[in-house]
């Protein structure tokens, strides 16, 4: 029979999130819960090197370590010189919360005698199964259910520096001088499928611009020529951020929106984060697969297809050639949602 956990008191815990943006913002919750249920424990962490800002400001995380998972050469090394680091420091818990290989080797070879993750990962001492249907913040939370039934927050948050929110504002003061209700759009995603149409946000800024509305483009460098070309086909004035900002940034900005409209990727994750409330596009993606916007506020756009869903994370292109589940959610549709929202009533 396995021993209890209820009683242990950690003197240090390590949380390992090697995914994405998305993942690493719905990790938050028990992050947070792990650092209010054991206040006196100190907390690190393993992410990429990519996302490791996401955590700079957490006030309980002493330290975030990251790894390099660019390729298979690169991650072996990046694991060894972890677990040179890490293993003197004699960690007693250890949370994995990507059922990922590397991160079992990574609390093997470091040594940490009770390590959590969910029930497919290698080399546990403990297994959470989840039920179908939870968002993934809630599935996080129950790596805590071993320990104690305390019910925490399942809210998702981000530490923002003041510095980092003054910038956002600079660029929210540019974008919308006569302070007029202000709109945000994220046009892309690290896949295809999961675009809504770029003559679609066109056509769209149109229309929200004839209202009155401001827009600011959000994105990352890679995606700032996909919105300038959005906002030249339209002939119009909208701010383009898209390669300005940090990922901290980035949410700063989002908070100081009245509305965010993007497709299924990150800044849905950071408009939840900051309460920003969110219109996301899902094509070949669903709400099943728990990655969803979750307050009450947010709208999911999509259409019944029996298509769908037709992978978890998107494709390169539509399966079937048509790309319905994306080019039938019309501009006009979404005008309508904004305009209801705001209570604008047709002209």
């Amino acid at each position: 029979m396995k021993k209890s956990l209820k009683s242990i008191k950690p003197r240090h815990v390590l949380i390992i999130q090697t995914a994405f943006i998305g993942d690493a913002i719905m990790s938050t919750p028990v992050i947070q819960a792990v650092c209010d249920y054991w206040p006196d424990t100190v907390v690190d962490v393993v992410t990429r090197a990519e996302i490791a800002i996401l955590f700079k400001h957490h006030p309980r995380i002493r330290r975030v370590y990251t790894i390099d998972k660019s390729d298979h050469k690169n991650k072996y090394e990046s694991l060894m010189d972890l677990v040179k680091q890490i293993r003197p420091v004699k960690y007693h818990l250890a949370f994995s919360l990507q059922s990922s290989f590397t991160s079992s080797l990574l609390m093997i070879l470091s040594g940490i005698k009770i390590r959590i993750g969910f029930y497919r990962q290698k080399f546990l001492t403990y297994k959470v199964k989840p039920p179908k249907g939870l968002h993934s913040r809630q599935r996080y939370l129950l790596f805590m259910k071993p320990f104690t039934d305390k019910v925490f927050s399942d809210s998702t948050r981000l530490y923002i520096s003041p510095e980092e929110s003054e910038h956002a504002e600079k660029i929210i003061n540019k974008a919308n001088p006569a302070n007029s209700r202000i709109i945000g759009f994220a046009p892309g995603s690290v896949r295809e499928t999961k675009k809504w149409p770029s003559s679609y946000w066109s056509e769209l800024l149109v229309l929200l611009k004839d209202r009155g509305f401001e827009v600011v483009f959000i994105g990352s460098p890679s995606e700032r020529e996909l919105c300038e070309s959005i906002i030249h086909t339209t002939g119009l004035d909208a701010y383009n951020a898209s390669g300005e900002l940090n990922l901290l940034e980035s949410a700063a900005l989002i908070r100081n929106l009245d509305l965010l409209i993007c497709n299924d990727s990150a800044p849905l994750h950071m408009g939840n984060a900051v309460n920003t409330p969110v219109f996301a596009f899902f094509g070949p993606t669903v709400k099943a697969f728990g990655c969803y916007p979750y307050r009450e506020q947010d709208k999911i756009l999509e259409i019944d297809l029996p298509c769908r869903p037709c992978g978890k994370h998107g494709h390169i292109r539509c399966p079937l050639r048509h790309f319905k589940c994306m080019a039938e959610q019309y501009p006009v549709m979404v005008s309508g949602l904004v305009f209801e929202r705001f209570a604008i009533h047709d002209k």
